[in-house]
């Protein structure tokens, strides 16, 4: 797709609001977009009904946001994904997750995170992680009602982070609306932590962002080169604040209490991106019931691994999905 034919600033400004009652005609704008990142689903499965727009204002730290939101409607589902995505990521480059889930049977709902994507917001970053959680609360009360029951979640990265502090954070049955959660590679310290923390202290009040440094988080060479060299919606530079947030988070997540979630923790371990094994250890305290798979030399961004190692994701997922005990590698 010529991606002169795509105008990313219109998009944004002339995204409609999301209207899942009526059917859905695209712009040519945004078929250019759909078509660019190859999620115009609704084209190629004919089970398959799409939905795109932004949903109603929500202030984030007292500032107006408008978060960008696809539905892919399974008319055969038997459930509803909820998909959070990781940090510099958007809707556009989880194609390949979504068209796995939308063959097994669900319905797919994903939102662009502010300042992420096509929603609004200062480019990759963030006042507070909590924004993160009020976004994820806001699109699942948006959808109450409007889909198929019962609901699962699937955190990538930052994406996991969002999902467990939503988890930890609810009380009572709020915390109960997902039936399962699947998280890949989830956030809760990157690696080389103490060096963050340090480039963080020294940094913080000289410079407002750093730029950014590509890494091969996957073993798919073509798509590692999309996203340094061709995607459009890639931020350039990593925000101070952004890192500030990030760490005031994983204080918060030590001191939030634990879950009886029994969720499914898929982690590479050629994941070079997060602190895996202090994760993994973190994640199994929070939640004691949950499961955990790794896989041998997988890189952190598992959305995007190339097909050995996406498969080995999508065959654990289908265990856990179908509640099958055997998580043996």
């Amino acid at each position: 797709m010529n991606r002169a034919k795509m105008n990313i600033e219109k998009l944004r400004s002339e995204m409609k609001p999301l209207d899942v009652s009526q059917p859905y005609i695209p712009s040519a704008d945004e078929e250019a977009y759909l078509a660019f990142y190859g999620i115009d689903f609704q084209q190629s499965l004919a089970h398959v009904r799409q939905y795109f727009g932004h949903l109603p204002s929500i202030d984030l730290s007292a500032k107006p946001q408008r978060i960008a939101c696809h539905y892919f409607e399974n008319i055969n589902a038997a459930r509803t994904c909820f998909i959070v995505h990781g940090y510099m990521d958007h809707t556009g480059l989880y194609g390949k997750l979504i068209n796995y889930l939308l063959h097994r049977g669900c319905s797919v709902v994903m939102m662009d995170m502010p300042g992420h994507g096509l929603s609004s917001g200062e480019p990759a970053t963030i006042d507070s992680f909590g924004d993160y959680n009020l976004a994820l609360r806001h699109c699942l009360d948006f959808f109450h009602g409007k889909t198929t029951s019962p609901w699962h979640a699937i955190g990538q990265s930052m994406g996991g982070a969002i999902v467990m502090d939503y988890l930890l954070s609810q009380q009572g049955d709020t915390a109960e609306v997902f039936d399962k959660v699947l998280l890949l590679a989830p956030l809760v310290r990157p690696a080389g932590w103490l060096n963050v923390r340090l480039m963080h202290w020294a940094l913080k009040g000289f410079v407002s962002s750093i730029k950014r440094k590509f890494k091969r988080n996957t073993h798919d060479d073509a798509f590692v080169d999309f996203m340094e060299n061709h995607d459009p919606l890639q931020a350039k530079r990593i925000p101070v604040q952004w890192v500030t947030a990030m760490l005031q988070w994983e204080k918060r997540f030590q001191q939030l209490s634990w879950s009886e979630m029994e969720l499914l923790v898929i982690q590479g371990e050629g994941d070079a991106t997060v602190d895996w094994r202090f994760n993994l250890d973190c994640i199994r305290k929070k939640f004691p019931q949950s499961k955990q798979f790794r896989i041998q030399n997988a890189r952190h961004h598992l959305v995007r691994e190339d097909d050995y190692y996406f498969e080995r994701v999508t065959q654990a997922a289908d265990i856990y999905f179908d509640r099958r005990r055997d998580l043996r590698n």
